[in-house]
């Protein structure tokens, strides 16, 4: 039977090299028929056989490109034509459609094998790129995805790339960045006179000298990760003390890794891991003090191919608190204090993007090769989400997906707010929209509430922990309840004016509403930021509350002590973050942060053995690790597992069958570990795409934002 259908593809499916795909697969097959692509989707025609033409569609969707993202695909029935052949037929423009954007992706292994063969002409060439790989989302100022629209505009492809360009067959096929050495951009140390760049940096380096890199969605400070003396200057540079550096890497002998996490490493994305130091790691101490794990990645550009000959400390090029440096002139003038020297090119980049984090295989930070990847999203109408105050991210709801931007981070400087300004208005440039609704955190004093209310749309503001319930929903495609959700962080303001972060939310089924089920018994803030920084104040607010055998001496414990004994500049809270950080205290493991969640990190790096909680309440579990007589690790450990027994017996009591985990706190590896154990039984959804932390929380405001528009 001959039949003759058509295949619409909805995703990133623009400037990926799916055209040519979709021709090399036909080749396979006696089918005939057409590939194009219009403003918004690919349209395949495919005649044959019913059993070829689907034969075909199969293995079009199972050998997608590297970057290709499909989200839907629909099929129609057509007449038979007469034809001989498979054809590329030109694009299609559908008025005020516009394509998905794809995510910058890491060098793939054709063009290493370019970069590394001496008769091919791209030999030790930093910019190297095909369809399959390179700069993406950093290098686009506008749609549709054409080399014009692009940085590389100012690099006119000489008569070599063009061939390669316009041909059908070759791998380079409407590849916008692409470039060699002779018409593409060009690298060098600032100041410094050399015949290759890339050896004089890794010989700087080698030295002990301290580089700021431009890589592809910004700068790095690189400096040699096993020299303790360059990595504690570099520290002692940023006011950096205690928070770790991640390592790019050329091989994976530092870290103990799963299979699951090389795989994931090796991605396309080529996102920074955490995982355990091997048995040979030996890295200089000041690489991650006072913890057991260690964040890696590989090398990811062809220039970092060509630098990264050996452990490297590469953190962000910025200032603390403000966003990621991404031009020459930023970088020269804001990162002189910290570098040494600067290793520049002038490939500009419009859209600055960070590294992705997973811890193992939790997502920490979603931004490079995932940003900006849609999610699809039920409802109408264009909703602007504007996230929250830490580990930023805003999501843009427009047609049937939401588009979260890369990384923004911490929204508490002017500089980052102007970053967070200019990213949102070239999102709504790209997708040529404005918003019908912005949704912002309940926090009155967020930033981004601040910038809500002043945007002149209607605004929706939405709480913090029912977000985090709706963004776990929205990553996993889930749409309807109830769903029964322990929400566990550090901050999030309660609809009562207490600080929540230890709840069990029940959201209905409509999920347009919640009831509170249950939460943590609440302690006192002593101090409010400060208390933060040192968690010993809320060691004697929870001592205070819960009535516990417990001191620390310290010249202003006395004055945390008359504030609790007359209830003075006290915030009631219910957060398991904030518990976490005075059990940490409690123990003697950390009583001063340097960075967010030190205490928590270091309090689950100590706990070892096999001691388990048998406490009934929160109070007992509290008086078990405040038992003298048993080490902190074992006392460490039964915290853990108490804590897990405790929440799990809370989320069972709503007798809803979909539950799910989901704020900060369930990036701790051990509190996960038991509470996948006491959930047995349940289906539980856990955080594998969105961060689970406030990075993914713009997705979940989008997502009440439509259900507040339906």
């Amino acid at each position: 039977m001959l039949v003759r259908r058509e295949f619409r593809l909805r995703g990133v499916v623009q400037g990926v090299g799916f055209r040519p795909h979709v021709a090399q697969v036909a080749a396979r097959f006696p089918i005939t028929g057409l590939c194009g692509n219009d403003d918004r989707e690919v349209f395949i025609e495919a005649q044959g056989k019913l059993v070829d033409v689907e034969r075909f569609r199969t293995a079009v969707l199972e050998g997608l490109p590297p970057l290709a993202h499909v989200l839907s695909v629909t099929t129609t029935d057509l007449p038979i034509i007469s034809e001989t052949r498979f054809t590329i037929v030109a694009s299609r423009r559908v008025a005020g459609e516009r394509t998905l954007i794809p995510p910058d992706v890491a060098t793939c292994p054709d063009c290493l094998a370019d970069m590394a063969s001496p008769d091919n002409r791209r030999y030790r060439y930093p910019f190297t790129t095909c369809t399959n790989c390179g700069p993406r989302l950093t290098i686009i100022a506008d749609l549709p995805y054409d080399r014009p629209l692009t940085t590389m505009k100012k690099f006119p492809m000489c008569p070599e790339c063009e061939a390669e360009y316009t041909n059908p067959a070759d791998r380079r096929y409407h590849a916008q960045p692409i470039s060699c050495p002779n018409c593409g951009p060009t690298l060098w140390i600032e100041g410094v006179d050399c015949e290759d760049p890339i050896l004089e940096a890794q010989s700087l380096l080698s030295a002990g000298h301290i580089l700021a890199v431009k890589g592809l969605g910004g700068f790095h400070l690189l400096c040699d990760a096993w020299n303790e003396e360059a990595v504690a200057e570099l520290r002692r540079r940023k006011a950096r003390p205690g928070k770790p550096f991640a390592v790019m890497t050329p091989d994976l002998s530092l870290a103990s890794f799963t299979p699951q996490q090389v795989e994931l490493l090796k991605s396309p994305a080529h996102p920074i891991v955490i995982a355990p130091m091997s048995a040979t790691y030996d890295l200089a101490p000041s690489v991650a003090p006072g913890l057991s794990d260690v964040g890696i990645m590989l090398p990811y550009t062809p220039l970092h191919t060509l630098l990264v000959d050996r452990p490297l400390v590469a953190t962000s090029g910025n200032l603390s608190g403000e966003p990621l440096c991404y031009t020459n002139e930023e970088a020269l003038s804001r990162l002189s204090k910290f570098a040494d020297y600067f290793l520049l090119h002038d490939r500009d980049i419009h859209v600055p993007v960070e590294d992705s984090v997973f811890l193992e295989s939790m997502p920490v930070r979603r931004s490079r090769g995932y940003a900006p990847l849609p999610f699809p999203m039920p409802g109408s109408g264009t909703v602007l989400a504007v996230g929250g105050e830490l580990k930023n991210t805003f999501c843009l709801a427009h047609d049937d997906v939401a588009h979260v931007s890369a990384h923004i981070g911490d929204m508490g400087s002017l500089a980052s707010q102007k970053a967070f300004d200019r990213s949102v208005s070239q999102m709504l440039t790209m997708q040529r929209c404005t918003p019908d609704l912005v949704v912002c955190d309940l926090h009155p004093n967020y930033a981004t509430t601040a910038w809500a209310e002043r945007s002149g749309y209607p605004v929706f503001p939405v709480q913090h922990h029912y977000a985090h319930a709706l963004s776990l929903l929205a990553s996993h495609g889930r749409f309807e309840g109830p769903f029964a959700c322990l929400t566990i962080d550090g901050t999030g303001y309660g609809t009562d004016g207490t600080v929540w972060g230890g709840e069990v939310l029940v959201l209905s089924g409509d999920l347009r509403t919640f009831d509170r089920a249950w939460h943590l018994p609440v302690f006192p803030i002593v101090g409010g930021d400060r208390a933060v920084r040192q968690p010993w104040r809320l060691a004697l607010g929870l001592a205070h509350a819960w009535d516990l055998p417990f001191d620390y001496d310290h010249a202003e414990s006395a004055q945390v002590k008359l504030q609790l004994s007359r209830e003075i500049g006290l915030v009631q809270t219910s957060s398991l973050g904030r518990l976490f950080d005075a059990v940490s205290a409690m123990l003697g493991v950390c009583v001063e942060q340097t960075y967010e969640a030190q205490a928590a990190m270091e309090l689950e790096r100590v706990a070892t053995g096999s001691l388990r909680s048998t406490a009934t309440d929160w109070r007992s579990l509290l008086l078990e690790i405040l038992d003298d007589a048993v080490p902190v690790p074992d006392r460490a450990m039964r915290f853990h597992h108490g804590c897990a027994v405790l929440l799990a017996r809370s989320l069972r009591a709503t007798e809803v069958p979909l539950v799910g985990v989901t704020g900060g706190c369930a990036l701790n590896r051990l509190l996960m570990q038991f509470l996948r154990a006491e959930l047995a039984g349940l289906e539980v959804l856990e955080h594998h795409t969105a961060p689970a932390n406030d990075g993914g929380l713009s997705l979940g405001q989008a997502l009440a934002g439509r259900l507040f528009e339906a």
